[in-house]
């Protein structure tokens, strides 16, 4: 299918026609064209272009609101900020333009992230992410990489992309907050409204938030079952707030002694001795982010869905947890026997959520570990085995409709993340 566009041409021939004017133009013709009228193959197609045509006009956005605020726009209007200006006019989400402006401000300092961005090849959350984690003491550094992110950013899925700037932001703040700091660092805010509701905010360090979002997601899933089994369906917000309400009651009815963390912290060998030899050392010359590296199976020490642990709070949490042993080949396969039985154990499941750092098989999914299933990738029907080999991680829609669903991730052979 061809697709025209008709921009109407002044007769003079010294009349041109603004970039935006032709954009404006083109998006109109384009909603005009039915979608109805495209095949599933056409619709898919468009479907990317549009986005990487989003990416390319965020970068604009975030580029010229953020020059504006810097030009003085927002007084020619009699208004403090770009983001009252253009929320006066437009009724956009005034948060949506203020992150637009720190975007752009970021951009000037980074401008291999600004091209990457113009050229439709990273997106705003991409910026945004990143910008986050700027500080005086690694600014340098991530000036230094940006074709680093450009690339993580073409190469990974968000979830890996998130990953791996967080694994290189572990190594190069070495100035950053030690982890017995961030943990007491951790606040909860809890307040009752006049109508008598309870509302609240939390900011936990990695691994306390790993539990809470470990156990809450396991919650979350038994609730979604009974709701399907109700016929009671909730949004996904309400079924969280059911969920801790669970936790809170069956917590409240049980004494401390019997209760245990339920967390999973992936640590190499290598960076376990490496943390062991660091606490020989004088507290000045301590260094246990050295050895970090996303992309190197003796470099992870994480949250089995890929969140960076200072190896020094790893420790800290080795002396009360329960330690199992898993050897993982040089692409990331686990090196283990087959199980005789129909049924994946749970030992097994978890063994490959850590090989896929808790991801669904499924290609772009982004479903949260807690809720994937062990699924057996030739079908026991058909003789498949019950061994590691034959397991896929993958989330319960994806695996009732996966003869029908998108292709799978390629397995750890090909995919050094996997």
């Amino acid at each position: 299918m061809v697709f025209m566009e008709f921009v109407e041409i002044s007769e003079d021939p010294d009349y041109c026609l603004h970039p935006i004017d032709v954009v404006r133009h083109g998006l109109k013709d384009l909603a005009c064209e039915p979608v109805g009228s495209l095949s599933a193959r056409e619709l898919a197609h468009r479907s990317i272009l549009l986005q990487q045509s989003r990416q390319q006009l965020d970068g604009l956005i975030a580029a010229t609101i953020s020059e504006a605020e810097a030009a003085g726009s927002p007084t020619i209007s009699q208004q403090r900020t770009m983001a009252q200006v253009v929320a006066a006019d437009t009724h956009a989400n005034p948060d949506t333009l203020r992150a637009d402006i720190r975007a752009g401000r970021f951009l000037r300092t980074m401008p291999v992230l600004e091209q990457a961005v113009l050229d439709g090849h990273m997106s705003r959350d991409h910026v945004l992410f990143l910008s986050k984690g700027q500080n005086t003491r690694v600014h340098s550094a991530m000036a230094r990489d940006q074709h680093l992110f450009v690339q993580w950013a073409r190469d990974f899925e968000w979830k890996d992309f998130k990953s791996t700037f967080s694994y290189w932001l572990a190594v190069n703040d070495e100035d950053g907050p030690e982890p017995e700091d961030d943990n007491a660092l951790n606040t909860v805010t809890i307040r009752t409204t006049p109508d008598g509701r309870v509302k609240g905010s939390f900011d936990l360090d990695g691994a306390t938030g790993g539990i809470l979002k470990q156990q809450l997601g396991d919650e979350e899933n038994a609730v979604f079952n009974e709701d399907e089994e109700c016929g009671h369906p909730r949004t996904t917000g309400q079924r969280r707030a059911q969920a801790l309400a669970n936790l809170i009651r069956r917590g409240a009815g049980r004494s401390a002694a019997n209760a245990k963390p339920l967390v999973h912290v992936v640590m190499s060998l290598k960076v376990l001795m490496h943390a062991i030899d660091q606490l020989a050392k004088d507290e000045a010359d301590q260094d246990f982010t050295s050895v970090l590296d996303f992309d190197d199976i003796d470099g992870r020490c994480e949250l089995i869905d890929g969140t960076p642990v200072n190896p020094k709070f790893a420790l800290v949490l080795a002396m009360q947890a329960y330690l199992r042993r898993q050897v993982l080949g040089a692409k990331g396969v686990t090196l283990e026997a087959s199980y005789e039985t129909r049924g994946f154990p749970e030992w097994m499941r978890h063994i490959k959520l850590v090989e896929a750092r808790g991801s669904c098989t499924t290609a772009g999914c982004d479903a949260q570990h807690t809720w994937l299933h062990a699924d057996h990738r030739t079908p026991h029907s058909k003789d498949g085995l019950t061994e590691l080999e034959n397991l896929d991680p993958l989330c319960r829609p994806d695996n009732l409709n996966k003869s029908n669903g998108p292709p799978l991730r390629k397995r750890g052979d090909d995919n050094p993340c996997l």
